[in-house]
């Protein structure tokens, strides 16, 4: 049923903060509103008992295309709603296969804690926690303007700017109408975490992005120069997107990839806003780009809004075994907190994030790079007298050059 993906869209969207419930659920155009609104609430006040039990049931790594966000939403649907009476589709014959695991894992979760009902593991598992406390980011949209004129502005309004945070404390002590800046993240402004500026006009007319803090990381590692060509697999709803073609400066080429046309629909109207003009966007599976393609074969950043090991450390342990020795996992931003789990050398080199250590959305990013392992012509050369050398050599160095332009940034 269409509702399902529609609630997982506004889960995502709520997750990377990219708005409220009611202002997501309104701007979806799904028909009928008070159903999706209902099951979305019910979906997110459950949330951390649904995380459990899902991980328990190894669901995500037993259907590996089931999104984390939709995945939620079906199983509180089998489990605490309705049960897919009268529907359900595909989306109940996939989740019959796991039935039985999942409600086993369920009933393990009440005797764990030592409850009977539903609504008891409510009361243990949806305690307001710190992720309702977190300052409202928002990136400066560099295709647009700059953070010294969005500072002005704010500071004609009668914001007062604190200058750089000097770390997450800062972060924490926002309050009234104080403003910082984001002491890793360029271009990030951090307000007062009850800020709204859903109808800001700075907002309206795409000079700011709301992006949560770790959503920023992935084109932040990535860094692509101007002229670069990146792939951004599940691209929407397009905040990311946006941060690379700020990054490109408009120069190059995205190739956005995403399987629901809604969601490019969407997508589209965003980036227009923003004022991006070098993304191509493509309603497909960009597993169909071929891995030996050079244009996209340099550097990889892997990211997720998930803190599930199967979706993460296992995803870039099972990628780094399959192809040994080709690629590393590269060492990125050394003072950030959080690190990957120790499931395998290297590991911490993985970043992730968290409500309670970073301030953000929970998050997890993998920089992977290539490693360049010398050519038999390369060796011989090293070896061979000095001479002059011939054009061939030196159209391979252009290839070589052309291809070192190629970035990918898998998003969520």
């Amino acid at each position: 049923m269409a509702v399902y993906a529609a609630a997982a869209g506004v889960l995502a969207g709520v997750e990377s903060r990219q708005g409220s419930i009611k202002g997501l659920v309104y701007s979806s155009n799904f028909q009928n509103v008070k159903q999706l609104y209902a099951l979305v609430c019910e979906t997110q006040r459950y949330s951390a008992v649904l995380d459990a039990v899902i991980a328990s049931a190894g669901l995500l790594r037993a259907e590996k295309k089931l999104r984390p966000h939709l995945a939620k939403v079906l199983v509180y649907e089998l489990l605490l709603g309705k049960g897919f009476r009268g529907g359900g589709g595909r989306w109940k014959a996939l989740l019959g296969r796991h039935q039985a695991r999942l409600k086993a894992e369920l009933a393990r979760l009440k005797v764990h804690r030592g409850v009977s009902r539903n609504e008891d593991l409510l009361e243990v598992g949806s305690r307001p926690g710190p992720a309702s406390q977190l300052p409202r980011f928002v990136r400066v949209n560099t295709l647009k303007t700059c953070s010294d004129d969005v500072v002005d502005y704010f500071k004609r309004k009668g914001f007062s700017y604190q200058g750089r945070a000097s770390s997450a404390d800062d972060l924490r002590a926002l309050k009234g109408k104080r403003f910082l800046l984001d002491p890793v993240v360029p271009e990030l402004l951090a307000f007062p975490a009850q800020t709204d500026l859903h109808e800001h006009p700075l907002y309206r007319a795409g000079h700011l992005i709301l992006q949560d803090r770790a959503s920023c990381l992935p084109a932040m590692l990535l860094d692509p120069p101007p002229g670069s060509h990146v792939i951004d697999a599940c691209a929407a709803p397009g905040n990311k997107t946006s941060h690379l073609a700020a990054l490109l400066k408009n120069q190059g080429k995205i190739f956005a990839f995403d399987l629901d046309a809604k969601r490019l629909s969407s997508m589209a109207t965003l980036l227009a806003r923003a004022g991006v003009s070098c993304c191509e966007l493509a309603e497909d599976d960009f597993l169909a780009v071929s891995p030996s393609d050079p244009r996209y074969s340099q550097r990889l950043v892997y990211s997720t809004c998930s803190l599930c090991q199967e979706e993460n450390e296992d995803v870039v342990r099972g990628a780094l075994q399959q192809n040994p020795g080709a690629f590393r996992l590269a060492p990125v931003l050394p003072t950030w907190p959080l690190r990957g789990l120790s499931r395998f050398p290297g590991a911490e080199h993985c970043l992730r994030a968290s409500p309670e250590t970073t301030l953000s959305g929970g998050f997890f990013v993998a920089v992977i790079e290539r490693v360049e392992a010398p050519s038999s012509a390369s060796q011989a050369e090293a070896s061979a007298p000095e001479c002059t050398p011939s054009p061939a050599p030196k159209r391979k160095k252009r290839r070589r050059q052309a291809a070192a332009d190629a970035h990918t940034l898998p998003g969520t």
